[in-house]
């Protein structure tokens, strides 16, 4: 546990870019941090051959003591709850507010859960996770396993394949992007896969911050998981608040890791938050792209008196400050029109959006129209030159969306929501 000390003061600065959600105007003012490089000891590990396993039969195997709910609490770092461990977990908090869980799990490798003060980017926590902890053995390969839905926000799990001296490794980790108490957890050793995942929900569900000063929940949020193929590669979450000012608050972040071997594997961050009129118009939207731990994209968008709109920021390696005319539509007030005309008499959608992954400089053309011989909410959606086939809930939101990629297909699609939007 103590070689896991040095985590704490690595993953408490750069990692979170993202904000509370109701604090807009923070997002946009605020610039996303590089993380310090400064390496850490490589975690307790367990041996491949320990207990006479080959590899594959080590895959296999699960904790077999039993699992209780035992109870954690720090007033110092304000959070309590129940977890499940073999016996009595311990808890370090740093100087700087993160919180180190350890959870037994008997004669086997603990679990490790990192508890952090303010929001992570999932992408960038994954990746300093998993480089310090792995930085004196030989990283074979990274990819996405799994993405869950706990208290509302999206957890993402992955398998980090390693060797070192003739022998095979797997560091399992979880990262749940909560907004009011970011966790992360690992795990070094073979096998306990369901074990991993049984424990590592119990820290999401069970532990719960009680800080005085609470971020406002949004009265709708909901948890997407990308794939390609059968691959998982990572996950999307936007929530909806009412704004102060009039209208409505959009946010929206999303986290992507690319399988393979390094260098080839990618984290990649992206937030985006648009403040919306009551007729659906943009007032204004910020965005934001982070690859491993370095800032890539940053930009904003601001409503002028004269109805057009100033972009500023940097965009595609370069400096961006122009001026786009006409109406620029939100994601909300897209839905409005979609829900309004497509889902009930077919009439197709059109507006001007600013989508910087499709155009960063320019408004792109948006068109949602019924799909052919599909049910009565499944569309295509053309946004400039690229066409996905999507499934619409009651509200015109999308709940399934497929583009093409390749010879396969990405596909991203709500595994749960909160609220009514």
């Amino acid at each position: 546990m103590k070689r896991l000390i040095p985590l704490c003061f690595v993953l408490s600065a750069g990692c979170a870019s993202h904000p509370p959600a109701i604090r807009l105007r923070e997002a946009q003012a605020r610039n996303s941090q590089a993380a310090p490089s400064t390496p850490a000891a490589a975690a307790a590990s367990e041996p491949t051959g320990a207990q006479g396993l080959s590899p594959r039969q080590a895959l296999t195997r699960e904790v077999k003591e039993p699992l209780t709910r035992t109870r954690v609490e720090s007033q110092e770092a304000a959070f309590r709850g129940e977890v499940l461990a073999v016996s009595e977990p311990t808890v370090e908090t740093q100087s700087n507010g993160v919180s180190l869980l350890t959870l037994p799990m008997g004669s086997h490798v603990p679990i490790s859960c990192f508890l952090y003060p303010n929001p992570i980017d999932a992408g960038a926590a994954a990746r300093l996770l998993i480089e310090s902890l792995l930085e004196k053995v030989k990283l074979e390969s990274v990819r996405a396993t799994d993405v869950k839905a706990y208290a509302g926000s999206p957890a993402l799990y992955l398998d980090a394949d390693y060797s070192h001296q003739g022998k095979v490794g797997r560091l399992k980790v979880m990262v749940h992007a909560d907004p009011v108490l970011a966790k992360a957890c690992v795990h070094d050793a073979l096998g306990y896969s369901q074990t991993f995942q049984r424990v590592t929900e119990s820290v999401a569900t069970g532990v719960l911050s009680t800080a005085q000063e609470q971020p406002v929940p949004p009265y709708y949020s909901e948890v997407q998981v990308a794939r390609v193929g059968e691959q998982v590669i990572g996950f999307q979450t936007f929530a909806l608040f009412k704004a102060q000012e009039g209208g409505i608050l959009f946010e929206e972040n999303s986290t992507l890791v690319s399988p393979g071997a390094p260098p080839q594997v990618r984290y990649q961050d992206t937030s985006r938050q648009e403040h919306s009129n009551e007729t659906g118009a943009v007032v204004s939207k910020s965005y934001s792209k982070r690859l491993g731990d370095a800032p890539a994209e940053q930009a904003r968008v601001r409503r002028e008196q004269d109805g057009s709109y100033v972009l500023e920021g940097q965009l595609d390696g370069k400096d961006v400050h122009t001026r786009m005319g006409g109406e620029l539509l939100s994601v909300v007030g897209f839905a409005q029109r979609v829900r309004e005309g497509l889902l009930k008499n077919g009439t197709p959608v059109e507006a001007a959006m600013w989508i910087p992954a499709n155009q960063p400089s320019s408004p792109t053309p948006v068109v949602m129209k019924p799909r052919t011989g599909a049910g009565p909410r499944s569309a295509t959606m053309e946004m400039g030159s690229l066409s996905t086939h999507v499934e619409l809930d009651d509200h015109g939101f999308i709940e399934r969306q497929e583009l093409p990629a390749g010879k396969t297909s990405l596909v991203i699609e709500r595994i749960s929501r909160t609220g009514t939007p």
